[in-house]
């Protein structure tokens, strides 16, 4: 496969339609792709209801094509926001990639937008699938970027070989029974599927009952007038092309419900049904319904997906509910005029801020600074620009308030590093031994060994310091930090006397020795042998505990399904550095190790200081890998300034 991708845009629809056929091609090439990516549904989207300029990034490698992102800029409001085609009336939006060419067609969609930063505000992609190559592309430098859950698609799983009598819940099979009895005596039943010869014919019956029965319940519906020509055009495309699923239930020859809907490959995909409310008491959307069903699995369908919406009757059905996202990328605006704060005294100004303390907000002090003298001389020039400020207010009349605790934060860091001035010599050689390993500046397995190369020589100078900086080396400090995690555990309801543990990157074995009494078994790994003979020696006649050296990339021999809990402790920043493969890999074996509902935490997603991009790339995981995201960024703890994310394993998806 070539690396380098050709990009041709298309700012015409008119180049868009003339591409049908290679698209139709690409589209056959993608296995995950829905009908809604097709041309026979996205060109007539473009003629009907679409604008007339276009955005479509077109990808080839030696002049295969192998990848399209059909995009538009909108104008909503006073932003000019990017989006795919089809947006509103389809369910699934994505991009087209040839398989193999997912991430490098998500990642070139995304530069050509920065390419072409000058002529659109936001790009909101949204009914992703969790599959979506879009999820998993970085967004460029300088961007902001927000995942969040869009909407529930529920859907329904076809056991293998299932005969009549298995395709529905108990409950639901009785109810259909006695529907097809009471229409039954009511006349004669038959199932029509479309065909070329018959699909406006059971179009203009679908438009009718839609209307009929959404009119009786004093709405509108969703196939007004002015969408008709497309589904129209669309159908026929679809028909053409042995995509469209459209069933007319019909009694005495008359069409009494209707079923819109796509064959996906392995699964029906239910987008519009309908029926006449004058029989409403005969149940005919019921039976029309379960009569789709019973023809997709004669198909060889897998799942019926009642696409979006959380309407009470598609869970009679036992759907369970399937999310789709939404990401919203945005570039940053250029700072304003005015001085940029540096780094020392950024760290200085969290501290007085209250957002970090002492103990962390001099552990930054030192990385940015460098040693204790240059650490020293940021603090006092805080002094001095905090006492100028209160004097300032003080002669203007104006109340400085909460003046009086920032300056209490100020003393505080430097009482810090007064009492603790040989434990942050120690601190600030590690941290330069820290900035001189460039971890993130080789292949993954590179990385690791050069990771563990460098742990085994900092738990030699410091076990403390080595696995928390912001201890200073103390060991009451680390006790009170761990005590602050074990707590937060504890709160979440994730540790418990029959659950079983597993950390990734677990240091010296402090969480091990404070959990293996509060759980069935704790597990540890950890890329450095020195830390790992520590962690021993820590957890020394605990029986129960199970420690490693492992390869950083995977969690080795660790069994499948085993774990209620598998977390990380400041240990995901050296995974994050080590490249988004790494980072796939390893939320993919945690998701293998845990049990059904078993929980993956996170304490400190990286050490690149954008809560935004963490929570970002948190979600598009938690989507990619099968978990639900129940805590996204929470400021858990007073010490310590990691955030916490918090992700259950889904037992379908």
């Amino acid at each position: 496969m070539s690396e380098r991708l050709d990009v041709e845009v298309l700012s015409r629809r008119e180049e868009l339609e003339a591409l049908r056929e290679p698209w139709s091609a690409l589209w056959q090439r993608c296995p995950a792709a829905t009908a809604f990516q097709r041309p026979e549904w996205l060109i007539p989207w473009c003629r009907a209801l679409g604008p007339e300029e276009v955005l479509a990034l077109v990808f080839r490698s030696d002049e295969v094509l192998v990848g399209l992102a059909p995009l538009a800029v909108h104008r909503i409001g006073d932003e000019r926001v990017v989006a795919l085609l089809g947006a509103g009336i389809t369910d699934y939006n994505d991009v087209l990639a040839a398989s193999g060419y997912e991430r490098a067609v998500a990642g070139a969609a995304l530069a050509c937008l920065e390419e072409r930063a000058g002529a659109w505000d936001v790009a909101d992609l949204h009914d992703l699938r969790a599959s979506s190559p879009l999820l998993l592309a970085e967004a460029p430098p300088g961007w902001s970027d927000e995942v969040e859950k869009h909407e529930a698609c529920p859907a329904v799983m076809i056991p293998e070989g299932a005969g009549p009598d298995e395709l529905f819940p108990p409950g639901m099979r009785a109810r259909v029974a006695r529907a097809r009895k009471r229409l039954a005596r009511a006349g004669d039943l038959r199932l029509d599927v479309a065909d070329a010869a018959s699909v406006d014919e059971l179009l203009d019956a679908l438009f009718a009952n839609h209307k009929a029965r959404w009119r009786s319940r004093g709405e509108g519906g969703v196939l007004d007038e002015a969408l008709r020509p497309f589904h129209r055009e669309a159908a026929r495309a679809l028909c053409a092309r042995g995509a469209l699923r459209l069933f007319g239930l019909r009694l005495d020859g008359r069409i009494i419900a209707s079923l819109y809907g796509f064959a996906e490959r392995g699964g029906l995909a239910s987008y519009i049904t309908g029926f006449d409310p004058e029989l409403a008491w005969y149940s005919p959307g019921l039976v029309m319904l379960a009569s789709a069903i019973e023809h997709a699995a004669r198909e060889g369908a897998r799942t019926v997906d009642f696409l979006r919406g959380r309407e009470p009757y598609k869970y009679d059905w036992g759907a369970v509910d399937r999310w789709t996202f939404r990401r919203r990328l945005r570039r940053r605006g250029a700072r304003g005029p005015g001085r940029e704060v540096g780094e020392g005294e950024g760290a200085v100004q969290a501290v007085m801020s209250g957002e970090a303390s002492p103990e962390v907000g001099l552990v930054r002090l030192l990385g940015a600074a460098g040693d204790l003298a240059a650490a020293a001389r940021a603090i006092d020039v805080a002094h001095v620009a905090h006492v100028a400020h209160v004097a300032h207010a003080a002669h203007a009349a104006r109340p400085a308030a909460g003046e009086g605790e920032r300056a209490a934060r100020l003393e505080a860091l430097r009482r810090c590093l007064d009492e603790r001035r040989a434990a942050c010599a120690t601190v600030a050689a590690m941290l330069g031994a820290h900035r001189d390993a460039r971890l993130d500046g080789e292949d993954a397995r590179g990385a690791c060994r050069s990771a563990a190369r460098l742990f085994d020589e900092l738990c030699e100078r410091s076990e403390e310091a080595s696995v928390a900086a912001y201890s200073l080396g103390d060991p009451e400090i680390l006790e009170r930090a761990t005590r602050e995690v074990v707590e937060l555990l504890e709160r979440w309801g994730a540790i418990g006397e029959d659950r079983a543990i597993l950390q990734i990157g677990c240091g010296i074995g402090r969480f091990e020795a404070a959990l293996a009494p509060r759980v069935r078994e704790a597990w540890g790994l950890d890329v450095s042998p020195r830390m790992i003979e520590a962690a021993r020696r820590r957890c020394a006649g605990r029986s129960n505990v199970v420690l490693a050296v492992s390869s950083g990339v995977d969690l080795g021999d660790a069994p499948s399904a085993r774990f209620d809990l598998v977390y990380a402790v400041d240990s995901f920043p050296y995974v994050v550095a080590a490249g988004a493969e790494v980072v796939d890999r390893l939320v993919a074996e945690a998701r293998r190790a845990l049990r059904p509902g078993g929980e993956l935490v996170v304490l400190g997603y990286s050490y690149r200081g954008d809560p935004a991009r963490d929570a970002a790339d948190v979600a598009r995981l938690g989507a990619r890998h099968g978990f639900d995201v129940l805590a996204s960024g929470e400021r858990a703890f007073s010490l310590w300034d990691a955030r916490a994310y918090r992700l259950r394993k889904i037992d379908h998806r």
